[in-house]
């Protein structure tokens, strides 16, 4: 017998095809999960010409924020948030109005960004399942005083109209922060701006170190005017030129902002506002995004035979709105979803539209009045402060929501 033939056979050596990168709660994100998610991330980065920081170090932030993003719809599940496929669809053919394209070529156009159809319906699927959540989170903490909404109407008004193009570096204070932990927080803060100073570009510094969901776009906030900033922004950006850096403080945060850019300011243009009623439906986990839509059918069915429309709000609604009748007060129809925008636009007076696909739920809408304007109502006023102090708390809640979950890295990344 050969000696070939008496040499024990050689064992295979393992392929690795996946590996679990991170435990949250009974769920896993694999190593293919990750790495999908970082090359999109690369390549729209690269395409906005923002300086990537090394792979390794986005890998980390990228996993951070998919935890983050596990957990967020772990406990919309929980509290019974469903998002229907009509939902989605609705969404993505607003996205391509919104981008003045057709439906095959918006996903032609989301195709040549890396991702399949299926891919970008579970991605919309999920930002509106966060937003669902953040709206629910945001009505129970809530409170906007009448005093807040015309203290914050009269800046507006006495704002110049500049726009500043920002980008902001987010370190937050730990939940129930004593003196030395905010010590600390604002140390870090300054070893970041030095850097930044000192040459690192600041969309690295952003993406390694912030803390806000503007992280992996380098910080970058935008074009904003004052009305739409922090106050502790505002007086900074007045005395700041285009490519100065600053440290700032305020709720519950320091932040590193960078002016980029700013236009001078001109009064806004006139705007088509409508004054609304609306009845909502919320899906539940015995009510179906499909129940709540038939259920609204009945009732425009009643409204169209003769019935009160203020009445059946009060009956039925689910929505904030419904010890008014259902009245949402004079909008300005571009700060409106853009499912309901374009409803709104075109619905003639005194008619009942929908049921709409909303992130509330399915909703019934009818235009009682129109007419244009200059600036802000006091409604958007109001939604607008009451998202400003609802993402402060939502961040705080993100923070206690990740202490008290399992979450476990097997591997490193």
């Amino acid at each position: 017998m050969s000696a070939a033939l008496l040499q024990a056979p050689v064992a295979p050596r393992p392929v690795t095809i996946d590996k679990i990168v991170a435990v949250v709660n009974n769920e896993v994100i694999t190593q293919n999960q990750l790495d999908r998610r970082v090359s999109l991330l690369i390549k729209r980065l690269a395409a906005r010409d923002v300086t990537v920081p090394p792979r390794h170090l986005l890998a980390r932030k990228v996993l951070s924020q998919m935890v983050l993003q596990r957990l967020e719809l772990q406990y919309a599940h929980n509290i019974g948030i469903r998002v229907s496929r009509a939902q989605v669809k609705h969404a993505e053919t607003s996205l391509a109005a919104r981008n003045h394209m057709t439906l095959p070529q918006f996903e032609q156009a989301v195709a040549a960004e890396g991702f399949t159809p299926a891919a970008f319906r579970r991605r919309l699927r999920t930002e509106i399942t966060i937003r669902t959540l953040i709206m629910r989170r945001i009505s129970r903490s809530v409170i906007v005083t009448q005093r807040a909404v015309d203290r914050f109407l009269a800046q507006a008004r006495a704002a110049d109209g500049t726009r500043y193009h920002v980008a902001e570096i987010t370190l937050q204070f730990p939940v129930a922060a004593d003196t030395s932990a905010r010590q600390a927080v604002r140390a870090r803060a300054l070893r970041i701006l030095k850097k930044i100073r000192a040459g690192e570009p600041f969309s690295q510094a952003a993406i390694a170190h912030s803390q806000d969901t503007h992280a992996l776009e380098g910080g970058d906030i935008g074009w904003r005017t004052a009305a739409h900033l922090r106050a502790s922004f505002v007086r900074a950006l007045r005395q700041m030129k285009s490519g100065d850096v600053r440290l700032v403080s305020g709720h519950g945060a320091y932040y590193i902002i960078e002016l980029k850019g700013k236009r001078a300011g001109l009064k806004g243009p006139e705007h088509e506002q409508v004054r609304l009623r609306e009845i909502v439906l919320r899906p539940s986990r015995r009510v179906s995004m499909l129940i709540a839509r038939e259920k609204l059918k009945a009732l425009k069915k009643r409204l169209a035979q003769g019935a009160h429309f203020k009445t059946l709000a009060r009956a039925y609604s689910q929505g904030a709105t419904a010890a008014r009748g259902g009245s949402l007060g004079w909008m300005t129809i571009a700060g409106l979803p853009p499912t309901l925008a374009e409803a709104a636009r075109h619905l003639p007076l005194h008619t009942v539209g929908g049921p709409y696909a909303t992130a509330r739920g399915q909703v019934l809408i009818e235009v009682v009045a129109r007419r244009m304007r200059a600036g802000m109502t006091r409604n958007e006023a109001r939604r607008l402060l009451r998202m400003r102090k609802g993402n402060a708390l939502y961040v705080r809640w993100l923070q206690t929501l990740r202490d008290d979950a399992y979450v476990r890295y097997p591997g490193r990344v």
